[in-house]
């Protein structure tokens, strides 16, 4: 039986000391804002289901379509990191499981350890805990998956959903340790651009959570809603690149220029496929 979403047990077991002090109406809106019942349907609907499968069940409830531009440049055999930018926080995230998935037999995503709460993904999610120190087993997980000969990688080295940065939205800097990870697990690097972006709600919170100096990610509470209202009926291109050598990203660039280099690459992979 799939376990289902239920706003008010969580704060009534987690917090208790404030639950009576809760508002009924105050639930009746967190529950819209999350899309409780949307996605209690979904978890219903697809029970049984985990991984590509609930990934992809998830987009065709949603009736999600995607094109793909590029698709000749993702190899049948090997070992890749996949990266993209990250626009939509999370539902980008689904439509890659799905791609990905229908490719090859393994493929593991690193995400936020939040999303560790989506039961069905769990076999495919790697978790890190991007606002603090990292556990010790989900380093060595992640570390034993680089060096797997069989799994497929993906990642956002953002690390957060994309944001209005000099008036466009963009990833903020990526991390260096995608660079680093290439290297020294020999794998060669496959860039791929998601043409998506999430309601101007989003942006506008994250402006005034930055605003405010505040330093819970507000945006998160909003990522259901952006998946299940914005993401539905849509259909989402996705431009794939040839993939990089790990042999590229030699002593020419520091790790963070290297990093940087592959950002821009990625992100020059709409405007080239344009021509």
């Amino acid at each position: 039986m799939a376990k289902l979403i239920d706003l008010e047990a969580v704060v009534k077991n987690k917090l208790p000391q404030y639950y009576d002090r809760i508002p009924k109406f105050v639930f009746s809106f967190a529950r819209w804002l999350i899309c409780e019942k949307q996605m209690n349907y979904i978890l219903t609907t697809l029970d049984g289901k985990e991984g590509v499968e609930f990934a992809d069940g998830t987009t065709k409830i949603l009736k999600v379509n995607y094109k793909l531009i590029g698709e000749e440049n993702i190899p049948a055999e090997g070992r890749f990191i996949f990266v993209s930018n990250h626009p939509l926080g999370g539902f980008d995230g689904i439509s890659y499981i799905k791609v990905l998935g229908q490719r090859y037999k393994k493929i593991k995503l690193i995400v936020n350890d939040i999303l560790m709460n989506i039961e069905p993904l769990q076999s495919v999610f790697l978790p890190v805990n991007t606002l603090g120190a990292q556990k010790r087993e989900n380093m060595e997980a992640i570390e034993n998956v680089y060096h797997d000969k069989e799994t497929q990688l993906m990642t956002f080295p953002a690390g957060f959903c994309s944001r209005y940065i000099d008036g466009k939205i963009q990833d903020i800097a990526w991390k260096k340790s995608v660079i680093r990870q290439a290297i020294d697990s020999q794998r060669d690097i496959i860039p791929m651009y998601f043409d998506g972006r999430n309601s101007i709600t989003f942006y506008t919170l994250e402006w005034l959570r930055r605003k405010l100096g505040m330093k819970f990610n507000i945006g998160l509470i909003l990522l259901p809603w952006q998946t299940v209202k914005t993401a539905s009926n849509k259909t989402f291109t996705i431009h794939i690149g040839k993939p990089i050598p790990w042999q590229t990203f030699d002593d020419s660039k520091t790790l963070g220029e290297w990093t940087e280099w592959l950002r821009q690459q990625t992100y020059d992979i709409k405007e080239r496929s344009k021509k």
